[in-house]
């Protein structure tokens, strides 16, 4: 198994060891009440969860499972179950994932990372090979952060702060980060302002700047939205939004980008080959086309880490669970292994209400009404958590785990366990 894309060879190779001593982090501060709400709307628009308890002493149990890759002679362990990550200080509030790390920010506006840093993905300003126990992303003194994008774009992590500006941090090998630097081992601020919602994957990124949606990075497939498929290392709109409506959350994939509007209305475009855009073609899209669907989507994600695969999985507002794309490890959920280029039901379990859904390489996953996380999909890596790496599941599993957050990114995946 590889972690690297088509299309990386001119990438540098990894630096191991320690490049920069990491500056002293700033001091510990309470966050105002007022603050914290502002990060809750922004957490619940990209999927995120809060907690009432803003106490720095409270902990959340964050665990991860599956593998995030390889990287040269850096292997990490297969876990096919979850496991804790030691390390976080403080109450988490949401999490996410790249290809390749963990993220978990906690309430008081601190940034967690744990996984391959030999980009500087972790953005403690070292770059190391891999780390077991999360690390202190090291933003400047002044600044908070209020959301996480999720996922993050390839070998890279993203944060929005409380003012609405952008940092970015890690690989930026085709100006995926909207950054100039090659690598930066610790977050610098993005040039665009007012930002909502943002998210990542591959090698570009989407972010909601002044109610506009630009894209930033590899524009192969179409996946910039920009009636192009040229790279851009400085934001570009994405042309063909409908425009009046308020961007609720934005998704990404390999070559592929989604956008959802308040009124449940849902845009994708880029890379289609095994009908990712479901719109009933295998051609890519450099233009957003509407998804077909039977009602207003409240919740949708994209997935998938290669060539051949990809698919989204959406939640809509009578509780239907619908998936198009990719299904060669059963990854649509409908019981059988062929792909469909039209939003086709998710089986949900009988007497079983999916709130939350997210769709990773191969696999896709949802949190029930009680807090279940359910699995479907490829679980050659673990990634299903059901102690087991030599079983598909073509429909949904009890991975016997309660959560309130779950992020997939490849065979990557992390959980944010339930109560304090």
């Amino acid at each position: 198994m590889t972690r690297s894309p088509v299309g990386f060879s001119n990438f540098p190779a990894p630096i191991s060891g320690l490049l920069v001593t990491r500056a002293a982090r700033r001091p510990s501060a309470v966050i105002a009440a007022s603050l914290f709400a502002v990060a809750s709307v922004v957490l619940a628009a990209c999927g995120g969860g809060t907690s009432s308890n803003n106490s720095a002493a409270a902990t959340t149990t964050v665990y991860r499972w599956g593998v995030v890759g390889n990287r040269g002679a850096i292997t990490q362990l297969e876990l096919d179950t979850p496991r804790a990550i030691a390390g976080i200080r403080g109450k988490v509030a949401q999490i996410a994932t790249s290809n390749s790390d963990g993220y978990a920010l906690t309430s008081t506006g601190a940034v967690y990372a744990w996984g391959v840093n030999s980009y500087g993905e972790l953005g403690d300003g070292r770059l190391t090979p891999y780390e077991t126990v999360a690390v202190e992303v090291d933003f400047p003194a002044e600044v908070t952060i209020t959301s996480l994008p999720n996922p993050m774009p390839f070998d890279a992590g993203l944060a929005i702060d409380s003012t609405g500006h952008v940092w970015g941090w890690g690989l930026n090998g085709v100006g995926d980060l909207c950054l100039s630097g090659l690598v930066e081992s610790r977050p610098q601020k993005l040039s665009l302002t007012d930002v909502t919602v943002a998210t990542g994957a591959r090698t570009h990124a989407l972010f909601d700047s002044h109610g506009n949606v630009y894209a930033c990075g590899s524009g192969d497939a179409g996946e910039l939205g920009n009636g192009s498929t040229a790279s851009s290392s400085t934001p570009t709109p994405v042309v063909g939004l409908p425009s009046g409506l308020r961007v609720s959350a934005l998704t990404s994939s390999w070559e592929g980008s989604g956008a959802l509007f308040a009124n449940g209305a849902y845009y994708n475009w880029g890379y289609n080959a095994a009908g990712q855009l479901g719109n009933g073609s295998t051609a890519n899209s450099a233009f957003p086309v509407r998804v077909d669907l039977p009602g207003a989507v409240t919740q949708v994600f994209q997935g998938g880490s290669g060539a051949k695969n990809g698919q989204t999985v959406a939640i809509l507002q009578d509780g239907g669970v619908w998936a198009w794309g990719n299904n060669d490890r059963g990854q649509l959920g409908i019981g059988s292994r062929i792909d469909s280029d039209v939003p086709v039901q998710v089986h949900v379990p009988r007497n079983v209400a999916f709130v939350r859904v997210i769709s990773g390489g191969y696999a896709s996953y949802a949190i029930d009404s009680s807090g279940r996380l359910w699995a479907w999909g490829d679980n050659g890596s673990g990634q299903l958590g059901t102690g087991s790496v030599t079983h598909l599941a073509i429909l949904p599993v009890d991975v016997g785990i309660h959560l309130s957050q779950v992020s997939s990114t490849a065979q990557n995946v992390a959980g944010l366990g339930v109560g304090t």
